[in-house]
């Protein structure tokens, strides 16, 4: 968690070598628009994925 996602990189032997480019794109995504993208390990296994979105006055 510490080093955040990064491209095919995982703690799990089991699953190969990587995870793929997914969580690398939408952080990079989220940067694009301004957005914040974070990552937590949930309490029960798995993963928690937040995106904050920039606030827009309408138009």
């Amino acid at each position: 968690m510490a080093d955040g996602p990064q491209r095919f990189r995982t703690g799990a032997r089991e699953r190969g070598r990587g995870h793929g480019l997914g969580l690398t794109i939408a952080l990079g995504q989220a940067h694009v628009i301004g957005a914040g993208l974070d990552f937590a390990n949930a309490a029960g296994g798995g993963a928690i994925a937040t995106v904050r979105l920039p606030e827009h006055p309408l138009r």
